[in-house]
């Protein structure tokens, strides 16, 4: 084939899903777009505006190709960008999330109905339509795109919420299709209430049947306790086909991460992992993590994690330098205590995908839990 039939062709393709090797529930994969291809399981850079401020950029992913970058379309697309890339020049595939998150952080500004949303921003009234999230993301050259989603706090007592919530996600859904349905993905909602997610799965099937080629699940990390957030995971892989990618919305802890592995999920976002880095706490292994600004750290000469090969440890800069630098909010400390809690979790996917490949990937995390 001749490589402009195949630049072609790679332009116009739907989002694919390759398993290479399964463990029990647990998948290596490949997730194939018309940018590229990556190994799953993986989890996602997402560049907010924290980063942004504090100067983590590509530099900081050892290979950048090999990570999804993930924005959210809710801000960009309120702040006037025409690029998914702008601001950061990205060499690999680009993920944007519509702004589920902002329904419940920004919920009392906000009016949802089956149309959209409405909000009210500093002194300016605003209404997006899952049409124009759509539309939005196919022009900004975004290669996985999340339509928007009604989300609902976890811990909500209120069980109508989360049925309207699936309802109103799937009527959402419907309307953003045909604008750029090769790189659509269906958001699961309902949070813990199992009718909601029944109602929700049952569109996701339905959606994925016909035209759809991946699935997220969301409205989880919201509070809920540990067990029961992998109930529901659970619940609902049981429920999706097979044969297409699977994303976790919000979901990036270490520990988290590994148990929806182990679970069936594939790829990952949050932000976590950088705000924690941002607050001085450093990710170590053992699903564990220690606060730089401890005096216990003041003359410590050891780098943050020896077993570690993010560009931080790899540079050899001491603790005690980095929680001196963090103690004076030093922009060049606080940039590399980010980089290597994302990379801690970089590395952590890509040792399960090992192990999944084996078939030891329950042998691996046990080992990785009882690290001190």
């Amino acid at each position: 084939m001749a490589e402009d039939t195949i630049i072609a062709y790679r332009l116009i393709m739907s989002i694919a899903f390759e398993i290479k090797s399964q463990d029990g529930a647990a998948r290596a994969g490949v997730l194939k777009t018309a940018r590229g291809d990556i190994e799953t399981p993986c989890v996602t850079l997402n560049y907010t505006k924290a980063l942004e401020d504090w100067g983590f950029g590509p530099s900081d992913v050892t290979d950048a190709k090999d990570v999804i970058l993930l924005r959210n379309a809710f801000w960009l697309k309120r702040r006037g960008a025409k690029d998914i890339r702008e601001g950061i020049g990205w060499p690999g595939i680009t993920m944007a999330d519509s702004g589920g998150f902002q329904m419940v952080s920004l919920g009392q500004h906000l009016r949802q109905n089956f149309n959209g949303v409405g909000f009210n921003l500093d002194g300016k009234s605003t209404f997006i339509s899952p049409h124009e999230v759509v539309e939005w993301g196919r022009g900004a050259g975004v290669d996985l795109i999340m339509p928007l989603d009604n989300t609902v706090y976890t811990m909500d007592k209120n069980w109508w919420k989360f049925i309207r919530s699936a309802i109103i996600t799937a009527v959402w859904h419907q309307r953003s299709r045909g604008i750029a349905d090769e790189k659509l993905y269906y958001i699961v909602q309902g949070g813990l209430n199992k009718l909601a997610r029944l109602i929700s799965l049952w569109d996701a099937r339905r959606q994925l049947n016909n035209g759809i080629s991946a699935v997220a699940i969301g409205g989880l990390a919201w509070d809920e306790p540990r067990p029961a957030l992998y109930r529901m995971v659970e619940f609902c892989v049981k429920r999706l086909p097979e044969d297409k990618p699977r994303h976790m919305l919000g979901i990036c802890k270490p520990v988290d991460v590994l148990e929806c592995i182990r679970r069936g999920m594939d790829t990952f976002d949050g932000i976590a992992a950088t705000r924690e880095g941002r607050h001085g706490r450093v990710w170590v292994k053992g699903g564990k993590y220690f606060d730089i600004r401890k005096t216990e750290f003041e003359n410590d000469e050891r780098v943050l994690d020896e077993t570690c090969k993010c560009p931080t440890c790899s540079s050899g800069i001491s603790r005690a330098r980095l929680r001196a630098g963090f103690k004076q909010r030093d922009r060049e400390a606080i940039r590399q205590l980010m980089a290597h809690n994302w990379h801690h979790n970089y590395s952590l996917v890509k040792d399960a995908r090992a192990a999944i490949l084996v078939g030891h990937l329950d042998i691996y995390i046990t080992e990785y839990l009882s690290i001190l």
